[in-house]
């Protein structure tokens, strides 16, 4: 069984306040710092639109041919 309370609610509906990514990210991960810029972020939500739709075709495999890496 699953129950939520109003205070669950209220917690997840609460606006976050930006953080610092230069703090937040060792220094070997500093050239990927344009990935986490909040800004940046909310751009990508002005390109998807509800016609956009990709579709990825899979090929049958048979099982036996599956190799464990």
């Amino acid at each position: 069984m699953f129950s939520i309370s109003i205070a669950n609610i209220k917690k997840v509906l609460i606006v976050r306040k930006e953080t610092n990514s230069h703090i937040k990210l060792p220094e070997y991960y500093s050239k990927f710092l344009s990935i986490f810029d909040y800004l940046e972020a909310e751009k990508l939500l002005l390109l998807h639109s509800p016609r956009t739709n990709y579709t990825i075709e899979l090929e049958k495999v048979n099982r036996k041919e599956l190799i464990v890496l």
